[in-house]
């Protein structure tokens, strides 16, 4: 994980014991999950505010067609 994930060399752990191996194993870990769980949050947090932006933009789209189709109808009664 250390290698893979946070770019560890190999030699760097070289003379060490799991003990002293361990505390940073779990920093870098307890940081990636802390990290993924805020994501997590952020994107649901995001779909709402998105979702929110949809229906927002399509009460506009009904409120200028029907603003338009009066208008049509007053033009039409005109001619």
């Amino acid at each position: 994980y250390l290698r893979n994930m946070v770019r560890f060399k190999m030699d760097y752990f070289k003379g060490m014991s799991y003990d002293d191996i361990r505390p940073i194993f779990e920093k870098y870990f307890n940081f990636n999950v802390a990290f993924l769980e805020k994501t997590k949050e952020q994107m649901e947090e995001e779909d709402s505010k998105a979702l929110k932006r949809k229906s927002e933009i399509l009460e506009e789209k009904e409120a200028k067609k029907q603003k338009l189709d009066k208008e049509v109808e007053e033009l039409k009664k005109h001619l």
